[in-house]
């Protein structure tokens, strides 16, 4: 497997790597591809914006469709999320409204239900939700997108929306 991050947000990166994995499979000693597949690491935000939330969309389904032509098995490797607001700040899981919550599910269900819809079954090498729960404290608490709410659980591992969102999406609702 390749693996990267931002392929949803840089379409020349992605284009890059495609080159990348078709340099490794051709020029290689066995006469047979190397490279199995493309991972991808979504290390996304829900934006409030609605212009700038559809735009982000539209990447994740033009990467999409780029991964199925590759012919490659593709697995989104790091699938997490955090809530950006209307003049673009994060706003961290301390700060959350419920409302927010059922967009960041909207997004997740959204993205999930892309990936299976997008990338035939032949490809489909699965999907790795990358935060069991929120991150601890604020900034500089944790290694990871800290005091966001980048889980599908609280950090009392209680279910949040973003969960159901998750769910609906593997079931295709």
């Amino acid at each position: 497997y390749v693996n990267e991050y931002n392929l949803e947000t840089s379409p020349s990166k992605l284009a890059a790597l495609i080159d990348f994995v078709k340099y490794i499979d051709e020029n290689n000693d066995t006469n047979a591809p190397i490279v199995d597949g493309i991972g991808t690491q979504m290390h996304v935000a829900y934006r409030a914006n609605a212009a700038d939330q559809q735009k982000q969309e539209e990447h994740v389904v033009k990467m999409l469709e780029i991964l199925a032509k590759s012919g490659k098995l593709v697995k989104v490797t790091e699938l997490d999320m955090g809530y950006v607001d209307e003049g673009g700040t994060t706003v961290l899981t301390k700060d959350m409204t419920e409302e927010q919550h059922k967009a960041m599910a909207e997004y997740y269900k959204f993205i999930v239900k892309k990936y299976f819809e997008i990338i035939p079954v032949a490809q489909q090498y699965g999907i790795t939700q990358w935060c069991a729960t929120d991150a601890p404290g604020a900034p500089g608490d944790s290694n990871w997108r800290g005091g966001e709410p980048v889980g599908l659980g609280d950090s009392n591992y209680n279910r949040k929306h973003t969960y159901a969102g998750f769910a609906d999406g593997l079931a295709g609702k």
